[in-house]
């Protein structure tokens, strides 16, 4: 692509009316953390072996693991 057709199709991406830039300030995450922060969830690192015997148990496994983590997290 020439710098003229780049300057071209940014000129008409910027004109068009259905979609606008965004602002400078923007922050651009993945779906899936935005997803997981509008559930109010995050990641962590859990050892392979643990996930494993959390599964065997069957479905609700990821509640169960999270009943465990709120048994031994400290209170305050």
């Amino acid at each position: 692509m020439t710098p003229e057709e780049d300057a071209a199709i940014t000129a008409d991406a910027l004109s068009d009316p259905d979609c606008p830039p965004l602002p400078e300030d923007t922050v651009l995450i993945p779906w899936v953390e935005y997803e997981a922060r509008r559930l109010g969830r995050t990641r962590v690192a859990v050892d392979d072996d643990l996930v494993a015997r959390f599964r065997k148990t069957g479905d609700g496994w990821e509640e169960r693991l999270n009943d465990a983590l709120r048994a031994v997290a400290p209170a305050k």
